[in-house]
């Protein structure tokens, strides 16, 4: 029995994608399931306690995640005054001797980073699949969860319904393609989808709660605690200018 919650979007959406920079950061068209499932774990342990947070991190881990995607999706592109902090190199401090902040600190510098926010249209439902104690907490979690992504990017659970069976066609699994050394492991057999290939993060089969936990000092290893999968989206590129991508889902 699927669990579908449905999201409308109350805010500009902008979600960096994994191998941004801080001074040039795309942004994902939707939350990856890494940011989902630290989003529920989160409300578990707010609103339940650390130690329910620590029982349930395993079935979160393991709960299938679909989303049904907004009818389309406008990219704003722009570039923004930023604040960095100031480098000690001496190479970089010439470079950025015209961009300094002049207001009497030291610590920081001026510069220009670019930046994507989107306005999605259309509400964006989560489906999940999970064992009996996933499935029957979330009900109370995700209406804990009124921002994905970056902060402002805010969402108002409008609705929850359960399904049984297979999914509506409309709904697409976040789980994509992964390097394994030099083989390319992929749920999709036989076929090949058109969209738009992004690169999302997800819970690793190593990772574990003491390595979320940000006070226990242990760290999340990339590819093995945290892994990168690219997910197809079915969007197409309908218009585009120099300040905006409009993308539309191909039906």
């Amino acid at each position: 029995m699927w669990l579908i919650a449905n999201y409308r979007p109350a805010a500009l959406f902008s979600f960096k994608i994994g191998v941004a920079t801080s001074t040039a950061a795309k942004s994902l068209f939707l939350p990856t399931p890494f940011a989902i499932r630290t989003a529920l774990l989160d409300a578990a342990i707010r609103t339940q306690g650390l130690t329910r947070g620590q029982e349930l991190f395993e079935s979160l881990k393991a709960l299938r995640i679909a989303a049904s995607l907004p009818n389309a999706v406008a990219v704003t592109n722009l570039f923004a005054k930023v604040q960095k902090p100031k480098r000690n190199d001496k190479k970089k401090d010439e470079e950025d001797e015209d961009d300094e902040d002049t207001s009497g600190s030291n610590a920081m510098t001026k510069s220009i980073a670019f930046r994507e926010y989107m306005h999605l249209e259309g509400n964006l439902a989560l489906a999940f699949l999970g064992d009996a104690d996933a499935m029957q907490v979330l009900g109370d979690l995700l209406p804990q969860i009124n921002y994905f992504g970056k902060r402002g990017s805010f969402f108002q659970l409008i609705g929850m319904k359960s399904e049984s069976g297979e999914l509506p066609k409309d709904f697409y699994a976040l789980d994509g393609m992964m390097m394994s050394g030099s083989q390319v492991i992929s749920p999709i057999a036989n076929e090949f989808p058109l969209g738009i290939i992004q690169l999302m993060d997800d819970w690793g089969d190593e990772l574990t709660f003491e390595k979320v936990d940000i006070y226990s000092g242990e760290k999340i290893v990339m590819d093995k605690d945290r892994v990168r999968k690219g997910v197809i989206l079915p969007f197409r590129l309908a218009r585009s200018s120099k300040s905006f991508s409009l993308y539309e889902r191909i039906e």
